[in-house]
């Protein structure tokens, strides 16, 4: 029987943990590799994840200094010895069927990244709300037209819906110490896979915290997002030369609306030395040829933004 490895990276999360482990031991597909990568947890999380592991052979529980996320979960791949693999965050859970499903869809489409539908709650009232009826079909795309997709955002950038043959990972490493670590690595992986499945049925339940980064206020370490959209138009200007223009348009959109939002907390920027940045940049990138393929109306925010930065953004906050 095909062996997944689920790799969750652990921190200071007791309250939720056990309600994702009992999700993960329980499921219908049996032949599992847990691997808990306790990422210096200060609270009770790595009994917690010694105590299940005492109980059950199928989890490893790895125990290292605090080194964020995309530390933890390259730890957890380097161990993993599953022909499949799958990220789960530890304050999450998912459907009995996660790993069957998506396994079953791999395997009957030749595929080598399955990708499900998650459904965001922040408290049981959201999930009394949930159903899982859908009428909707598995979609089947090749490499190109999956990367488009997904820098379309149909398929999501997030790494933890989805289940990956292993080979189509190669080397690639989640970025430490940056946030947005999946705007980093998922469209490589994507680029390495010749075929992406995506199916309807919802089985990730994603917890919103309230002190999450990204619910927190704008702060410069969000900038790390466009550091990876950036990359990501040279991987496709190199790899998949018809989507570097769309590429182009999602950083420069993006770079406006960083450039807004540190407009709205100018403190954090007080000499605008990342502001005058984000300019510099979209000015490299918006000649009059990019603009071929794009609405009449980016094509207008976009002037509007170089013909004003400042007043771009105080009219849109």
């Amino acid at each position: 029987m095909n062996k997944i490895s689920i790799v969750i990276p652990i921190f200071n999360v007791e309250k939720y943990l056990s309600q994702c482990l009992d999700s993960v031991i329980n499921q219908t597909h049996p032949n599992l590799e847990i691997i808990l990568v306790n990422d210096g947890s200060t609270d009770s999380c790595g009994e917690i994840g010694e105590g299940y592991a005492a109980k059950d052979p199928r989890i490893k529980v790895i125990h290292k200094e605090n080194g964020g996320l995309s530390d933890a979960r390259n730890a957890g791949i380097k161990v993993a010895t599953g022909e499949y693999i799958a990220f789960i965050d530890s304050d999450d859970f998912v459907a009995v069927d996660f790993c069957e499903k998506l396994l079953e869809t791999l395997l009957e489409n030749t595929a080598d990244v399955a990708e499900c539908d998650f459904l965001a709650f922040e408290n049981d009232q959201d999930l009394e709300k949930f159903s899982t009826d859908t009428k909707e079909k598995i979609e089947v795309f090749e490499t190109e037209a999956a990367l488009e997709l997904l820098m379309k955002e149909y398929f999501k950038q997030t790494v933890w819906n989805k289940l990956y043959r292993r080979e189509v990972l190669g080397d690639f490493e989640f970025p430490v110490g940056k946030i947005n670590e999946d705007e980093f690595w998922t469209y490589k992986v994507f680029g390495n896979a010749k075929k992406i499945v995506k199916i309807p049925d919802v089985l990730y339940f994603y917890r919103q915290q309230e002190g999450s980064i990204m619910a927190q206020q704008y702060s410069i370490k969000r900038l790390d997002g466009l550091t990876a959209l950036q990359e990501r138009i040279d991987y496709m200007k190199e790899n998949f030369p018809n989507l570097e223009n769309l590429a182009i348009k999602i950083f420069c959109l993006g770079s406006m609306w960083h450039y807004q939002k540190i407009a709205k907390y100018s403190e954090i920027d007080p000499v605008m030395i990342h502001r005058k940045k984000i300019v510099a940049s979209v000015k490299g990138y918006c000649k009059s040829t990019i603009y071929k393929h794009w609405k009449l109306k980016e094509r207008l925010w976009c002037q509007f933004f170089l013909f004003s930065p400042q007043g771009y953004a105080k009219f849109r906050n």
